[in-house]
């Protein structure tokens, strides 16, 4: 029964620390760079060709 009572607590206690702690998630921390260089590459090569 205190086991219980344990867990279920520190259950509680996770939940309200989150809630205090507000949201961390911050997208400028898991920005992409962009593409690479063989993509970069392949994009100069078609660049010279043209469509007309």
């Amino acid at each position: 029964m205190i086991g219980r009572f344990k867990s279920l607590l520190a259950h509680w206690t996770r939940g309200i620390r989150r809630r205090l702690a507000g949201n961390r998630y911050h997208p400028e921390e898991h920005y992409m760079r962009g593409p690479g260089p063989k993509t970069r590459a392949k994009s100069a090569g078609r660049a010279g060709t043209s469509g007309s």
